[in-house]
């Protein structure tokens, strides 16, 4: 016959409020703060492990304080400390940080299995819902970090190749945005882009001139022929319209791109990295230099 033990008030306790740490634990990683939240609700460091990455902070002097990154450095980096290798840059999506859209399994798996060359990859934390744009009224100015501090913090740090051949974009959602204005905008800096469910030029108003539409039209010769272009989305993302208005805008200003659209998917980034998580990789890879 079944007989119930009872357990001791202490140990129950202990139980309860571990259950309760672990509960809150879950719900911050999952929503560390509240959609479009005030900067100064936002978290600048997230140093949580991030495993095959390293975690690190820069020194905002536009924003006067501490901004953290993730970085993934390839196996060969610390076997030949003479070469020199090429960066992407993943931009993370809204509500995000350097650790939240932080994933280089596929990177490593297909460095492993002799796809790829060896590449760094920088996470960076471009604000929660800065749109990676200089804002006016605040110290948010997510622009001036990633052009003017970040990149050359990591190239005074990491041996990269410092120059456009060297240098690609990738992004989601907000960060696919900026993917693409930091292309347009700095097309000396940058040689491909590659977005996933960008939100593109969100929250321009009509007028506006720091747009993807602007910046490719004032930049086309910079542009045309020389930046590598992919764009995924899925067909029920409601971003799906603002891919649709851009591909004719490129088209009249042939400017040569890639897109890829997939059917039943909306705005899911899990979804949408199994689908072209490889793909993007790859073809970011077949623009930017080989290691040297």
């Amino acid at each position: 016959m079944y007989k119930r033990q009872s357990i001791p008030t202490w140990t129950l306790s202990l139980l309860l409020l571990f259950r309760f740490l672990i509960t809150e634990s879950n719900a911050q990683q999952q929503q560390r703060v509240r959609w479009d939240a005030p900067p100064e609700e936002w978290y600048w460091v997230d140093s949580e492990e991030v495993p095959g990455l390293f975690h690190d902070t820069v020194m905002s002097q536009s924003m006067k304080r501490e901004v953290g990154y993730n970085i993934f450095l390839p196996p060969g980096y610390e076997k030949d400390k003479s070469k020199r290798f090429p960066v992407v840059y993943f931009l993370h999506g809204a509500g995000g940080t350097e650790r939240s859209d932080a994933d280089p399994s596929v990177v490593r798996r297909l460095i492993r299995d002799g796809k790829l060359g060896d590449v760094i990859y920088v996470y960076p934390n471009g604000g929660h819902f800065s749109r990676y744009r200089d804002w006016d009224n605040a110290y948010v100015k997510s622009e001036t970090f990633i052009i003017k501090e970040l990149i050359p913090h990591i190239d005074s740090t990491y041996r990269t190749i410092a120059e456009r051949d060297g240098r690609a974009l990738s992004g989601w959602s907000m960060g696919g945005d900026a993917s693409l204005r930091f292309a347009f905008k700095y097309p000396d800096m940058f040689c491909a882009a590659a977005t996933i469910s960008a939100a593109i030029d969100w929250g321009a108003k009509p007028g506006d001139a720091d747009t993807v539409f602007g910046h490719s039209r004032r930049n086309i010769e910079k542009i045309r022929g020389r930046t590598a272009l992919l764009m995924v989305v899925g067909e029920d993302d409601r971003l799906f319209g603002s891919h649709k208005r851009l591909m004719p805008h490129l088209d009249e200003l042939k400017i040569d791109y890639s897109f890829q659209s997939y059917e039943g998917i909306d705005h899911n980034l899990g979804l949408m990295k199994q689908k072209s998580a490889e793909q993007i990789t790859l073809m970011l890879a077949k623009h930017y230099a080989s290691a040297k």
